[in-house]
């Protein structure tokens, strides 16, 4: 976009409206998230006290926090770690992220690698501290979108929050519902299925102007059975905004009364229209939330503003210094020198481009930029070796020699260890090697790959990490029984890359062992397209049809049963009914705190027992 100046009164204006909307929207469809639908709301049902709290805002404040207190550049690597930190929220595409990160499996790896939820709504919903630390420049906004979206999201959950960033950036220098829409729909892959299912959106409603059969066509062609899935969920997003228009309630209803995950829908239109127009927001709305900033309880170690009107100060003065360090063209007039959060490396250094490799996650950002390129499996089979690469970036303007020890867990091997390079201003240097896991059966759950650096004298070390393997033993039924099957003999070994394997045609039992690290109850989650069947330590404790697959420790619905076991080695032996293809999904996880079991270690059983 060319050069362009807004006022910093329009623009804390915008803000600020765009928080008040942020906390409207997610007031209004907070109490019926997941509804199906069509709903019938008005107004709030219940009426608040106070705005409720949502993780559509809670991870933004947490962002925030993260870059005021570390500095710019925004990175990945930056959010990963306030993800650890304080984001103790773990339902969905956060659990997952949260178990790669814990690994040592960073961006953008953690964001895919064994996540069923790649195309969830969370990275679409934070998308606005973006869009407003880059107002005006939607191609900024998009890039920093980008970032923050591949901690815990991938393809079709990274789309949709570059839309939104696009669309919320522009919308604080351009009001036209479809440029704005023609600009988001632009900057994301013509193929996917948010820019499908929006498309279809905007002709079908142009041909009937009825909200409620678009709707129906929605379902019908983009539906799935995961309430937060993007595409159906932008597209109801886009449907309640041609609906309403100018009209901030009309909107935001139809928005959430479309059903599935309500609480983002009127949250993230709320904020693109308090953006557009602050003023449009009326006060009936406003009066029973009033302006306390209310986080999660998941949200834990913050310094966190009290008020909407704090946080879009401390968001305002970032901007300033945001648009700055990128070197954006837009310029925010009448605004105050801030002290400045800027770290030393380079943007260029981190920013992760939509054409990036998908397995090479940062694993750090300083004194050097290290990205560690893991196999496409990411996870490494027992006793057979497996490349990756080490890449390490100068984010300074004066040459260095360096040095790197690679070193592995114990009973590892690696090809080569010790290398040594030299690095140009703003220069990278690649060395690759092979790590062989060892080839026992026992699979341990923390297996750190440690990079010691020497630069100018200086050592430090980047620990990532390496993923092994699930080790399963499959063997054919002729049809599905009541009591344990037992392995045999040639059963075949399987090792899975996650949590999720393929299905072969026909009937087939599995087996595994898991060795739980504390005495407890915890939910056993199997889910496939097929009737499957559930045994642990040789006692069936699930059976059910297949028709429910979404794997989310607390939405398991039948597909899930909580068990109280002793910590050491247990079994599960898993049957599969008739039927072609499809995948097994195996997970264990807490349904009080909803986090994934990430200490778990694996084994394979003996057969013919």
């Amino acid at each position: 976009m060319a050069s362009k100046s807004i006022s910093l009164e329009v623009y804390r204006e915008k803000v600020l409206g765009c928080w008040l909307g942020k906390a409207v929207g997610g007031t209004l469809g907070g109490p019926v998230e997941g509804r199906e639908g069509p709903l019938s709301l008005t107004f709030y049902d219940p009426v608040p006290g106070q705005m409720l709290p949502n993780d559509d805002l809670d991870l933004q404040i947490v962002w925030l926090e993260a870059i005021r207190r570390r500095g710019l550049p925004v990175e990945r690597r930056l959010l990963a770690d306030a993800w650890l930190e304080h984001i103790h929220l773990w339902p969905d595409e956060y659990g997952v992220a949260s178990r790669n990160l814990a690994h040592g499996i960073y961006p953008p790896v953690s964001g895919w690698f064994d996540n069923g939820f790649t195309a969830g709504m969370g990275a679409a919903i934070r998308t606005e501290i973006w869009a407003c630390l880059a107002p005006g420049d939607p191609e900024l906004a998009s890039a920093l979108a980008r970032e923050d979206a591949c901690v815990d999201h991938a393809d079709e959950g990274l789309h949709a929050a570059v839309y939104l960033a696009v669309l919320e950036s522009a919308a604080f220098v351009e009001d036209d519902i479809e440029t704005l829409l023609d600009m988001a729909y632009a900057a994301i892959p013509l193929e996917c299925r948010v820019a499908r299912a929006i498309a279809d959106t905007r002709r079908w409603w142009a041909q009937t102007q009825d909200w409620k059969q678009v709707r129906e066509r929605i379902l019908d062609g983009h539906g799935r059975q995961n309430f937060t899935d993007v595409a159906q969920n932008l597209a109801f997003i886009v449907l309640g905004w041609l609906v309403g228009k100018d009209d901030f309630s009309e909107a935001i209803c139809t928005a959430v009364n479309c059903g599935k995950d309500t609480d983002c829908n009127g949250a993230t239109l709320g904020a693109l229209l308090g953006i557009l127009n602050p003023s449009g927001i009326d006060e009936k709305w406003l009066k029973p939330i009033g302006r306390d900033l209310v986080l999660s309880p998941g949200m834990v170690g913050m310094h966190h503003c009290a008020t909407l009107d704090e946080l879009t100060d401390q968001v305002a003065a970032l901007a300033v210094e945001v648009l700055k360090y990128y070197n954006s063209d837009v310029i925010l007039e009448d605004s105050l020198q801030v002290q400045s959060h800027a770290r030393t490396n380079s943007p260029e250094c981190v920013m992760l481009s939509a054409s990036a490799d998908r397995n090479e996650s940062l694993a750090a950002t300083e004194p050097l930029v290290v990205y560690v390129t893991y196999p496409p499996t990411v996870a490494l089979p027992p006793g057979q070796p497996s490349d990756l690469r080490v890449r390490a970036v100068n984010p300074t303007d004066k040459a260095l020699d360096a040095d790197l020890e690679i070193r592995v867990p114990d009973g590892w091997r690696l090809s080569k260890s010790d290398f040594s390079f030299s690095l140009g201003e703003a220069g990278s240097e690649s060395v690759d090697f092979t790590v062989t896991p060892p080839a026992d059966s026992m699979r341990a759950y923390h297996n750190p790959l440690d990079l010691n650096f020497g630069v100018n004298g200086l050592r430090w070390t980047v620990t990532a990490g390496l993923i092994t393997t699930i080790p399963w033993l499959r063997w054919p039924l002729e049809n599905m029984t009541e009591s344990c099957p037992e392995a045999p003999d040639d059963a075949k070994i399987i090792e899975a890359a996650g949590h999720f394997q393929p299905l072969p045609d026909g009937v087939y039992a599995f087996a595994t062992e898991i060795k739980l690290p504390y005495t407890g109850t915890l939910r056993y989650i199997v889910q496939s397209p097929r009737e499957v069947q559930l045994w642990l330590d040789g006692e069936e404790i699930n059976h059910h049809d297949g028709s429910y697959r979404v794997p989310a420790i607390h939405r398991a619905g039948a597909t899930g049963k909580d068990v109280q076991k002793r910590r050491g080695w247990h079994r599960l032996t898993v049957a599969t009914g008739a039927g072609k293809g499809g995948e097994l999904f195996v997970g264990i996880g807490d349904s009080q705190s909803w986090d994934w079991l990430r200490t778990a270690e694996w084994r394979l059983p003996l057969t013919g027992s």
